[in-house]
């Protein structure tokens, strides 16, 4: 009898220590589940700062970059606006009656109109054009400003196969250009023709 009390505390006693063992297994996985789990949610909110900051930053250098962009576009316009006004000041209107020929019915020569545009190149009144404009040497043209003052003009040098001329006017403290180097150009650089539209 005192066998099987015996017998029946030790059941009892290992069914204890089993429990505990469970007890204390489950409490340290419990303990390492917890700690991935917050180990993971800081990764987590980790994560989802720097993503937020990259964002952030891209956003910035985007609307940065499309600021200066824009900036830059105005800039860019402004200082093309300023040119073309103040290089407009120095084209001219050039207009030439040229000889056409012998008229059938009248046996006189016919003239016709030319019009063109030149640009002054010096304050005292010489003026870059093309020969087919203002014609050859000796040629006579008339010269009309910005301003709409009207000129006489005498062509001084010309050259045929550069279709080039030059024509003087009497006329003092014009505004001129400057004439660029054209070893400094280079192919794909913005070109502005200017030509005076009321010719037409």
């Amino acid at each position: 009898m005192a066998k099987v009390g015996k017998n029946i505390f030790e059941v009892e006693y290992l069914k204890k220590i089993k429990k505990r063992k469970y007890l204390k297994k489950s409490l340290k996985i419990f303990i390492i589940l917890s700690i991935l789990w917050v180990f993971a949610f800081y990764l987590y909110n980790t994560y989802q700062k720097i993503e937020i900051n990259d964002n952030y930053v891209a956003t910035r250098t985007q609307s940065t970059l499309k600021e200066q962009t824009v900036e830059n576009v105005q800039n860019n316009s402004k200082k093309i606006a300023d040119v073309l006004e103040e290089t407009t000041q120095k084209v001219v209107g050039i207009s030439k009656l040229k000889e056409t020929g012998n008229s059938i019915l009248s046996k006189s020569s016919e003239s016709e109109l030319g019009l063109g545009t030149g640009f002054i190149v010096t304050e005292d009144g010489y003026i870059v054009s093309n020969e087919h404009v203002t014609g050859s040497k000796y040629s006579r043209c008339y010269i009309t400003l910005e301003n709409g003052t009207n000129y006489d003009g005498t062509v001084v040098w010309s050259d045929s196969d550069l279709d080039l001329s030059i024509t003087k006017i009497n006329a003092k403290n014009l505004p001129y250009v400057t004439l660029g180097d054209s070893k400094s150009i280079r192919v794909g650089e913005t070109v502005y023709a200017i030509r005076k539209s009321y010719w037409i």
